[in-house]
């Protein structure tokens, strides 16, 4: 399998609300024979200690399960000062897991407090 998409999501300070992601997956040839049933996004601190789960049934939003296209919903984020690494695994109809975008996002320490 080819490795996933990285990406580096632009810094949130700690508290604040991150504006969430809006996908729409690119099929070439058959990659995606079978629509979108759900869609999981993880984010990990550098130990791989888990600090947010997010799913298609909580947190995420598949718009058009035959074009892959789906929404993080914008949220608070109150993960730890520091970078984290994230990834978002899809399942689709016939059951086939893949992790197809990974990276990181930065929240950085709030200021104000």
């Amino acid at each position: 399998m080819a490795r996933p998409a990285k990406l580096k999501l632009a810094p949130v300070v700690y508290g604040d609300t991150w504006n969430g992601l809006t996908v729409s997956m690119a099929s070439t040839g058959n990659a995606f024979a079978s629509t979108l049933s759900s869609v999981r996004m993880h984010f990990r601190d550098s130990a791989g200690t888990l600090g947010l789960s997010l799913a298609s049934s909580s947190g995420i939003t598949i718009t058009s399960a035959g074009s892959w296209a789906f929404t993080v919903d914008s949220r608070v984020l109150t993960l730890a000062v520091g970078t984290w690494y994230w990834s978002i695994e899809c399942t689709d109809a016939a059951s086939q897991v893949k992790t197809y975008l990974a990276g990181t996002i930065p929240i950085l320490n709030d200021a104000t407090t």
